[in-house]
């Protein structure tokens, strides 16, 4: 075997362990990972412990067992919740997109931004935000300001203090203090509203989607281009409000 089908039969084995602890079975070792996957123990002890130095899995010192680091137990948790998000928006979202000439789309908070995993695209459409996958500064937008706004107020602060308020226009908010205002009057009216904030006359509102628990996972948003920025899409806040929790009960959640 050539050192680079070696190398590439190294990656699949590697790639086969780590799908083993997606099977339910949170802590492996290195005995069963071998007969699992279909490697002698000496290379399932090999890769083991190169993913362990790249921070893929970790040792359990109480049981000697390996399973999965909490980085990447929560991707995987981050991918389900994406699935989730999918299958419970999309009718709500192709109900919403009667009502709107904006674009729709379902966000979620990745530190300081907001990662839009789900659009629908209207007559309006705005070309920046084109991409799912995209990202924006959370306290330049509307889902950014909803998510933030029901965190936990420690963490919520926490998050805040270390975020630079980077102002996209004049009317971003660039005041720590501002910023925690707003989302204290977020909070109370269930939704967030931007209004030409990351883009000069662009507007979007958002409401927040809870999951069974009733903890914000996500966010739905409409944006569009406006002639009134001052207005902004407060006409919209009931149908995103109903929308959110459409998709909130899809994803289990009851008031």
């Amino acid at each position: 075997m050539t050192a680079s089908a070696e190398r590439l039969s190294s990656v699949a084995a590697a790639a086969r362990i780590l799908r083993e602890f997606g099977k339910h079975s949170t802590q492996l070792g290195v005995s069963q990972l071998a007969r699992r996957v279909g490697v002698g123990k000496s290379t399932a002890h090999r890769i083991i412990w190169t993913l362990v130095e790249e921070g893929l899995l970790e040792k359990v010192e109480e049981t000697g067992l390996f399973r999965l680091t909490s980085a990447m137990r929560s991707l995987g948790a981050s991918a389900e919740t994406a699935q989730r998000l999918h299958e419970a928006a999309t009718m709500p979202l192709d109900h919403l997109r009667t009502l709107t000439t904006g674009t729709l789309h379902i966000a979620i908070l990745d530190g300081p931004d907001v990662l839009y995993i789900e659009r629908r695209e209207g007559p309006g459409t705005i070309p920046v935000f084109r991409s799912v996958g995209a990202r924006n500064a959370a306290h330049a937008t509307s889902s950014g300001k909803v998510l933030l706004a029901y965190l936990p107020a420690e963490q919520r602060d926490r998050l805040i203090e270390g975020m630079r308020l980077t102002p996209k226009t004049p009317r971003t908010l660039t005041s720590r203090a501002a910023l925690i205002a707003e989302l204290t009057t977020v909070r109370q009216q269930g939704f967030a509203e931007n209004r030409g904030e990351s883009q000069a006359g662009m507007c979007s509102i958002a409401a927040p989607v809870r999951d069974p628990l009733g903890r914000v996972v996500a966010s739905v948003s409409v944006a569009q281009f406006v002639e009134d920025v001052d207005a902004g899409l407060r006409h919209l806040a009931r149908h995103v409000v109903e929308t959110a929790a459409r998709i909130s009960a899809g994803l289990g959640w009851s008031q």
